[in-house]
């Protein structure tokens, strides 16, 4: 079975190397981008099977990719989960009302996130 491909778009440089090497520990192909100007291009390019995403990034937030994927007709319907270190229920009301399948507050256990992961594309994967 071939290594589930996930996206993690995020601004802060600390937050992309520990992911990359957690989803790699846990078995995923990770590829990270840095500039959430070059989402689409990555998703294009990379197809991941799901997205980690944060909010609050510079020139570009995380809610507004989610717009711009979702009204994509290539990138629609790829599972996004959020990592943020917005907790407030406003932000995750709007980021569900989005489509995002999760939702992980800053600071998070990574072992959570690999689980929900893993939960999520078995779930994408099962016949209608």
């Amino acid at each position: 079975m071939p290594k589930r491909k996930i996206l993690v778009v995020d601004d802060q440089e600390d937050v992309l190397s520990l992911l990359n090497e957690a989803l790699s520990k846990f078995g995923f192909e990770a590829m990270v981008c840095k500039d959430p100007k070059k989402v689409l291009d990555s998703v294009r390019s990379f197809h991941p099977d799901l997205i980690l995403l944060d909010l609050l990034m510079p020139n570009l937030g995380g809610f507004e990719i989610c717009e711009i994927l979702n009204n994509d007709p290539e990138t629609h319907g790829i599972p996004i989960i959020i990592i943020s270190g917005l907790g407030d229920l406003v932000e995750i009301k709007k980021a569900y009302k989005l489509g995002v399948v999760g939702y992980f507050v800053k600071p998070f256990a990574l072992s959570d996130l690999c689980n929900e992961i893993s939960k999520v594309i078995t779930n994408k994967e099962k016949p209608l």
